[in-house]
């Protein structure tokens, strides 16, 4: 056992006194009478230090991982693969409200032109034709409705 005080263990480990103190406090190093062992204080330390790098490496992983995440949300974005929920929200709901309206505006558009019309297959077409219309408008989805291009170009 070679025993030293607080101001040379700190010297030994390239620290300062008061971080002697601080992990004395810290139960890393045990003091006996005032004075430190210093093999047992420099093992003790390494170990520490070893532990504190450990957690340090995994932080930094898990800040790498989410740097890689962001990356790759952000590139999604960039090629209109991705795209912000209030941004697919609102599209949809103008999208359905427009289909909305155009299933509800059919009796109206349909009527007068099926009224007196005897022959079912007439009836039954002219119905088809205008639900296909509603239904094709419907489809015309373009991934740019997204990314603002459609607002730019028109």
């Amino acid at each position: 056992m070679a025993p030293v005080k607080s101001k040379e263990l700190a010297e030994i480990l390239g620290i300062t006194q008061r971080r002697v103190n601080q992990l004395t406090k810290d139960k890393v190093f045990e003091r006996n009478g005032g004075y430190f062992d210093l093999a047992q204080s420099v093992q003790a330390y390494v170990t520490y230090t070893s532990a504190e790098n450990d957690e340090l490496r995994q932080e930094k992983i898990l800040h790498e991982r989410a740097k890689r995440r962001k990356a790759e949300l952000e590139l999604g974005r960039l090629e209109n693969r991705l795209h912000d929920a209030a941004d697919v929200e609102l599209l949809l709901t103008g999208m359905l409200v427009t289909f909305r309206n155009r299933i509800l505006g059919m009796a109206p558009k349909i009527a007068p032109r099926i009224i007196g019309v005897k022959n079912l297959a007439e009836i039954t077409e002219t119905i088809d034709i205008e639900a296909r219309e509603a239904l094709t408008e419907l489809s015309e989805y373009d991934a740019a409705m997204f990314s603002g291009e459609m607002d730019e170009a028109n």
